[in-house]
């Protein structure tokens, strides 16, 4: 991108501290458990999710008009890690132990599902076409990829995959039935072009954590334990940034095709040029505890997290939010 357009980006993002773009606390989550997703069909109905691990126990947080306060699911569930949905009434939640939560606007449901492993991530191209992922992480564990038609949910057949001990698949999005993407452990890459599921050599050891896009030739994925890394497919080719002194990336999330907005470890929040990877903006909080999930609902960006360097607790969750701003 020429320099011109970046300074045009960068003067429609704004800067840190110009009043129009500063991070927040969305609400008090010390105290909820870890805060793993954040999705919503509008500004004024958002879904957070996560909960504790020991002993695994699941939580949903919603936002309306009056701003954020817990659900009651009705049912104890394990901990939730990940939403998507296609409106208020047709809402998918994923987490440990296989869970599938299914929300309808007033009850929730556990439908069947054909894993015992923790799924990590769900998406769909409709109600009748919903992916989640997930696997445990570790020598014996397998990954898994699930598809639900609409009336059950049955594992899909994986292709071969080249990298060596891949136990499990993180996240999945895709621009519709014919495009769809699975990232996962190692650098384990999958891609459906609405027939057959084959494998994307990144060159990389990494895990990667998480996916989003805006299109076809729009695709961003963020990974990394001890350092953040960034890789872009344009349709055509990927390209991968280390961006220097930024620790590992958990959350990624786009809406403008040229800026994506990753979170990770440590408080750390940053904006990159989706061509040439330039450090668009860099908001790092000041916590110790780490952002998992970005999501922009059109007029706000919200991201959450939790310190999960505390598997055994006291689990506690962290949520931000700041003005969503033109060219972003």
């Amino acid at each position: 991108m020429r320099p011109l357009a970046i300074l045009g980006i960068l003067l429609a993002l704004g800067c840190p501290g110009d009043g129009k773009s500063t991070w927040q606390e969305a609400f008090d989550a010390s105290e909820v458990g870890w805060l793993l997703s954040v999705w919503g069909p509008s500004p004024e109905n958002l879904y957070a999710v996560g909960g504790q691990k020991a002993p695994s126990r699941g939580v949903v947080w919603h936002r309306d008009a009056d701003g954020w306060a817990p659900l009651d699911l009705g049912v104890e569930v394990p901990l939730l890690n990940w939403v998507f949905g296609f409106g208020p009434d047709d809402i998918f939640m994923v987490g440990d132990e296989g869970t599938i939560v299914h929300w309808d606007g007033g009850t929730f449901s556990r439908q069947t599902s054909p894993t015992e492993q923790t799924l990590w991530g769900v998406w769909g191209a409709a109600p009748d076409d919903v992916y989640a992922v997930g696997g445990d992480p570790f020598p014996g564990g397998t990954p898994v990829l699930l598809h639900f038609d609409g009336s059950a949910w049955s594992p899909v057949t994986l292709p071969a995959l080249s990298n060596a001990n891949v136990f499990a698949f993180f996240k999945v999005w895709g621009t519709g039935p014919g495009d769809v993407w699975v990232v996962g452990q190692r650098g384990a890459v999958l891609h459906f072009d609405g027939s057959t599921w084959s494998e994307e050599l990144l060159e990389t050891s990494e895990d990667l954590i998480s996916v989003w896009g805006t299109g076809p030739d729009r695709v961003a994925v963020v990974g990394g334990r001890g350092n953040g890394w960034l890789f872009t497919f344009d349709g055509s080719r990927w390209r991968s940034t280390q961006p220097s002194g930024l620790p590992g990336f958990n959350g990624v999330w786009m809406r403008d095709p040229d800026v994506v907005h990753v979170v990770g470890a440590e408080g750390q929040i940053a904006a990159f040029d989706f061509e040439t990877h330039e450090l668009l903006r860099d908001d790092y909080q000041d916590t110790r505890l780490d952002f998992h999930a970005i999501f922009g609902d059109g007029e706000r960006l919200t991201t959450v997290g939790g310190n999960f360097n505390m598997p055994m607790g006291p689990y506690q969750g962290l949520a931000f939010e700041r003005r969503l701003l033109r060219g972003e």
